[in-house]
């Protein structure tokens, strides 16, 4: 039996063998040294492999700069 055409194996896309395992997004420290941090986040130290580890304030969980609220 013939092979599909529009099948991903015979296609060279996202489901290719040779695509196969690679990642299809940024790491989040890529995201954090092309983009900066998100506004809300800071860093206290590193944990494991040398791993940056952080905390959120409010802006962050809530998406609200509390700043900027009106009382």
């Amino acid at each position: 039996m013939p092979r599909d055409p529009h099948d991903s194996v015979t296609k060279d896309e996202k489901g290719h063998p040779k695509n196969v395992g690679k990642s299809t997004t940024r790491r989040g420290e890529d995201v954090v040294k092309k983009d900066g941090k998100e506004p809300g986040r800071y860093e206290v130290g590193e944990k494991g492999a040398d791993r940056p580890v952080g905390k959120s304030t409010l802006r962050d969980v809530t998406g609200v700069d509390p700043k900027k609220t009106k009382t």
